[in-house]
């Protein structure tokens, strides 16, 4: 049994007249099982989530505190499956691993200008690396004309390894028709270096250790923090709203991984997930999913197995 992503926070806004406002939020990860696995260490720790003060009025809004980068706040709109992406494959977490909130963050939105919207993220993290500030800044532009949009959204960071003389990125555009009727694709790139590209895990693609899935250290192969690597992926969602059902299906593919512009040959995977939400009233839904990831080959796993499959059944309750 696990807890799919509950949260629990508060927010508010003080007029400060001429049509300006401060703004204010605090939120947290909340696991319901009494399990760590939705926030890990931050898991039921005020302020977990994206936590701020700020300014808005006509012109946008500008916020400092702990901030989402323009991908993890404003885009994911194809990965609208429930799930705990660390045991789960029933939902695009492997698209999703390196979007996230960023500390001693700045960052600032625009209002919507004539379909159009923009962001900019800035953040000093106040790690020193060698002398200097390890900082990371984010841009994001979308547009949006009726029931179709399109959304592009980058993260670079600076002094990525150890030696605080790296910087690596990524990014992703999607976009898409959204109504009763939703079609949704994304193309992604990532080029990280370290610890930073596999998420402490030694993993291609940052799925827990005991999984199948991308080992570089099982596979012979040395990586340390001075060694790139890179990854590309697209992914498509289709979903229909029937009455009160939802049926939805999603494709995930991930190329080869390359390591120092070495192509690592059978690493990539394919994923695809299957499942149905019933909307009980606007603020709760049950749903059920199955996903299935099929890696290229067993060298970048465990050595044994190519597969992971997840079947989840759940409910949902906003309020």
């Amino acid at each position: 049994m696990d807890d799919t992503g509950s949260l629990f926070g508060v927010r508010g806004t003080e007029a400060l007249g001429n049509g300006m406002s401060a703004i204010w939020q605090i939120e947290s990860y909340l696991t319901t099982d009494g399990t760590d696995i939705n926030g890990g260490s931050r898991s039921n720790q005020l302020a977990s989530r994206d936590t701020f003060v700020g300014l808005q009025g006509n012109w946008g809004k500008v916020r400092l505190g702990r901030l989402s980068s323009y991908l993890n706040s404003d885009m994911e709109t194809l990965d609208t499956w429930q799930y705990t992406w660390l045991t789960g494959t029933n939902g695009l977490g492997i698209m999703i691993r390196h979007d996230g909130r960023h500390n001693s963050s700045v960052r600032y939105d625009s209002p919507s200008l004539a379909g159009f919207d923009f962001s900019l993220l800035y953040s000093a993290d106040e790690q020193r690396i060698n002398g200097d500030n390890k900082f990371t800044w984010g841009a994001g532009l979308g547009y949006t004309a009726a029931h179709c949009f399109i959304k592009g959204g980058i993260v670079q960071f600076e002094e990525q390894n150890g030696n605080g003389d790296k910087a690596g990125n990524f990014w992703r555009v999607e976009g898409g028709y959204q109504d009763k009727l939703s079609v949704i694709g994304a193309y992604q790139q990532t080029k990280l270096y370290g610890e930073a590209a596999t998420g402490g895990t030694d993993n291609i693609w940052m799925r827990p250790t005991g999984n199948a899935s991308g080992y570089l250290g099982a596979s012979g192969i040395a990586f340390g923090d001075n060694d790139k690597l890179e990854t590309r992926e697209a992914i498509f969602t289709v979903s229909y709203q029937w009455g009160n059902f939802v049926p939805r299906a999603s494709f995930a593919w991930g190329d080869d991984a390359e390591l120092n512009g070495r192509d690592l040959k059978d690493s990539g995977y394919k994923q695809f997930i299957v499942g149905v939400d019933y909307n009980l009233s606007k603020r709760t839904l049950i749903y059920t999913s199955y996903g299935q990831i099929d890696y290229d080959g067993t060298a970048f796993t465990d050595g044994q197995n190519d597969k992971e499959y997840s079947i989840a059944v759940g409910m949902r309750h906003l309020f």
